[in-house]
């Protein structure tokens, strides 16, 4: 299944990717099991990773007060926005959506009033920095609400000014991360590239690999972004989970308190099908996540649970053991979309044990809820014709 990185959904919508921009191992940062000091946008952003958005958000607005000329807090405060949207995108959050409107304008405010009073290239850089990336940030919301045209002028706009950064100061790497964005999606989005079509624009899609491998070697505060975004790149878009495998294992190594890290590793092996390695850190998830260890949640039970019971399924043929999984899970229905996954496995774990009536009730299920990721499509299949174990 595409698209489990919710760090990634809002550009998410498989073709081999060639061995000339695989990209060259990078060495994981330091170990950051506590949030560094002395930073506040480095405190934040650890907080960040951890999902922990009000924290973050409490170190990135005191960072904007007392630098009410710097464009840098404000942007923060739009990327944690743009987090918490991306990794809840299940939920309806209408005041993280006004709020990412609201922060999103103040990022641009900020930045011309830096870009018209920096006294020097490198300072010009920063402001074009931040407010291109703000103008990155909007305009992937903006895909994720297939608004093709206003997304792609926007992010126009942020690709325009993060190359303006490049050319104050050629050492800002970070920009690299939003030009590759850029130049890979514009190439490969069907949305996108269909929108566009008839003004003969598009990015390019190798570019666009080699220069988020530029933010991952050489950027100041980008460089794990990047490696989520060539992560997803891996898994959902050219069909390579093996080249992103290297990267969730970084992470969840620099970053061990993060459940998004953790998670991430976990998908990768899901994307591989390597079943012993998703059983094995899935039932870790699952423990850290009933026992709420920092920064586990009990939520986190939820994609533990659903990765445990396919992992069952496809590996073991275990029916009976799938199926407890799943009934857990199954256990407080909302709108999450690992119930409606639970649902469409459960129909086939009926379809496996010969229960086809109980199979269609679940397939039927899913078609009763909001589409996730080609859910609709496969249920639709299944109650056409009924699943077998491969």
């Amino acid at each position: 299944m595409k698209r489990f990185l919710i760090v990634c959904l809002s550009l998410s919508v498989a073709h081999p990717l060639r061995p000339e921009v695989a990209p060259a191992p990078s060495a994981p940062g330091p170990l950051a099991t506590q949030p560094p000091t002395g930073d506040s946008l480095s405190e934040g952003l650890w907080w960040l990773y951890q999902l922990k958005y009000d924290r973050a958000r409490e170190l990135f607005e005191r960072y904007a007060d007392e630098r009410p000329t710097d464009a840098a807090g404000p942007f923060y405060m739009t990327a944690t926005d743009w987090w918490q949207l991306a990794q809840e995108f299940d939920m309806k959050l209408p005041k993280i959506e006004e709020r990412l409107a609201k922060d999103y304008e103040r990022t641009v405010v900020a930045g011309k009033a830096q870009l018209a009073h920096a006294k020097d290239d490198h300072e010009r850089g920063l402001a074009c920095l931040y407010w291109g990336g703000a103008e990155g940030l909007n305009g992937r919301w903006l895909v994720a609400q297939k608004q093709w045209r206003r997304a792609y002028f926007m992010g126009k706009r942020g690709n325009a000014l993060l190359h303006r950064a490049l050319f104050y100061d050629k050492t800002l790497y970070d920009a690299y991360m939003g030009i590759g964005i850029y130049d890979y999606f514009t190439d490969t989005l069907s949305g996108v590239v269909g929108a566009l079509a008839h003004f003969l624009i598009r990015g390019d899609r190798k570019r666009g690999l080699r220069e988020l491998q530029l933010a991952i070697e050489n950027g100041e505060r980008a460089r794990v972004e990047s490696k989520i975004f060539l992560i997803e790149i891996y898994t959902s878009e050219e069909g390579t989970p093996e080249k992103a495998l290297p990267l969730t294992q970084e992470l969840h190594q620099q970053f061990p308190t993060s459940p998004a890290m953790h998670l991430a590793e976990i998908m990768a092996y899901y994307g591989m099908k390597r079943w012993k390695n998703v059983k094995v850190e899935a039932q870790k998830f699952l423990e850290l996540s009933e026992k709420e260890v920092p920064h586990y949640q009990k939520e986190g039970a939820r994609p533990a649970r659903y990765c445990l019971g396919v992992a069952t399924l496809n590996e073991d043929h275990d029916l009976e053991l799938a199926l407890r999984y799943m009934n857990e899970l199954l256990e407080t229905v909302d709108s999450s979309r690992w119930v409606t996954f639970a649902y469409l496995r459960r129909g086939q774990i009926y379809d496996a044990k010969g229960e086809r009536a109980k199979a269609l009730a679940n397939y039927r299920a899913v078609l009763s809820r909001q589409d996730f990721w080609g859910a609709h499509r496969e249920a639709g299949r299944y109650t056409k014709e009924a699943y077998k174990l491969p």
